[in-house]
């Protein structure tokens, strides 16, 4: 029986070559998922084989976060399973991938509504961290997470509205790709905050990753891969862990390429506190029905109940500074700098009981960390790529968060290909 190679890309080849059809792939790889599912469970619901479709992900199966509609199908959002209503076509996200030639096997378990930055769902069963059973999954796109961790699929698309898809990413080691907002768009996406929600990708290798933002955004050019480098680095003056710090600083040595350190955390605390207005106001509207009702998930209850208090003249501030706050601050990082190197998570990757909330050893500071570098910079709607860059003494990730200008997702997919650090065996 053929054996499906560690990457993406490889099986692509394999395909290509003729070593094996794109109906015995496909097969193959719905049947290690499925296999998989019984010790890393995540998948929400199994979705109906479809035959391969040519392009240059035919024989790919992936699977992706339940936030997505599909033929005929309206996403479980984390609270239950898919809703049958005919007449649906696929999300556009979703659809891209189909007309380059792959298809979606299952859908992915995640934080309720996409609110919350963690797996903790009591609509199903807890996610295992696949790099170890102690660890905490990161959410919302925690079945994305762990699907790709694990082996179940090669990529996985996800959203990330304040984290979503670097948090899960960070915490499974994984390439997590948020992307511009606004470049792939969100139609047959259900929202959380529409101004600050964006498709993501996440994956063992940053080569898999390329092909799939491919063909998500086609029409953006691939980029060469640039040897020597001008990189901003912030590492905030408090809140960071002292191992993190020292892996990021001695990450940072083996690079090629000019590093130069900064200072952003006035700027950062002025950014951070539009993006908290913004998250909460939006999602106050997205639930407004529920909120008002009692009847919204306890995480949407934390933000949105906040959000419904909040003066919309002060959301209606935070937008109109946003396009002033953005120019400068492309400005300010990128007119000499390609990248802007800063912390993933505060800390290090927690055990799961720290962050699950009710349980007894359950540690805010430590939740806190997980997100706290992460919303300011979907206020801007800048692309931002998760990148493991180490292990900590338990094995478990470090990794670092890169941001780049507009619309240089290939640009920050080449810069992971030339990390000097591989998690994955190969």
């Amino acid at each position: 029986m053929f054996e499906l190679p560690a990457r993406m890309t490889q099986l692509q080849a394999n395909i290509l070559a003729g070593d094996v059809s794109a109906q015995e792939a496909l097969l193959a790889q719905v049947k290690r998922g499925q296999s998989l599912n019984a010790t890393f469970p995540c998948v929400v619901e199994e979705l109906p084989f479809a035959p391969p479709q040519d392009g240059p992900l035919a024989g790919i199966a992936l699977a992706h976060k339940d936030i997505f509609q599909l033929k005929d199908r309206l996403p479980g959002c984390g609270v239950g399973l898919g809703y049958a209503q005919s007449g649906l076509d696929s999300a556009a996200a979703v659809s891209h991938l189909q007309q380059a030639g792959a298809i979606q096997w299952s859908a992915l378990v995640m934080a309720p509504h996409a609110c919350g930055a963690t797996s903790q769902n009591t609509h199903f069963a807890r996610c295992i961290n696949p790099t170890d059973e102690h660890a905490a999954v990161g959410g919302s796109s925690s079945g994305s997470a762990v699907a790709v961790a694990c082996g179940m699929s090669y990529a996985a698309l996800g959203t990330d509205t304040a984290g979503s898809v670097r948090i899960p990413a960070a915490t499974c080691g994984l390439i997590g790709l948020k992307t511009t907002h606004g470049a792939v768009s969100n139609e047959g996406c259900a929202p959380l905050a529409p101004s600050l929600d964006s498709v993501g990708i996440l994956s063992r290798y940053a080569q898999d990753a390329r092909e799939i933002w491919t063909a998500l955004c086609p029409q953006l050019p691939r980029h060469q891969a640039t040897q020597a480098l001008n990189c901003q680095l912030w590492l905030p003056e408090k809140g960071v862990a002292p191992e993190v710090a020292l892996a990021i600083r001695t990450w940072i040595s083996q690079l090629e390429g000019n590093v130069f350190e900064i200072n952003m955390d006035e700027a950062f605390d002025v950014l951070n506190r539009h993006a908290q207005r913004v998250l909460f106001y939006e999602t106050a509207q997205t639930h407004h029905a529920a909120l008002k009702q009692g009847t919204a998930a306890p995480s949407v209850q934390a933000i949105g109940l906040m959000g419904l208090g909040l003066p919309q003249s002060w959301y209606e501030a935070s937008l109109q500074s946003r396009p002033f706050l953005l120019h400068d601050f492309v400005n300010h990082h990128f007119s000499t700098s390609d990248f802007l190197i800063m912390p993933s998570l505060a800390d290090t990757v927690p055990d799961w009981q720290t962050v699950e909330i009710g349980h007894a050893s359950f540690d805010r500071k430590a939740l806190f960390a997980m997100h706290r570098y992460m919303g300011f910079v979907n206020y801007l709607g800048l692309p931002s790529l998760n990148l493991p860059i180490g292990r900590d003494e338990h094995g478990r990730a470090l990794c670092v968060q890169v941001l780049a200008r507009p619309f240089a997702e290939h640009q920050l997919l080449n810069f992971a290909e030339q990390s000097p650090f591989i998690f994955w065996n190969l």
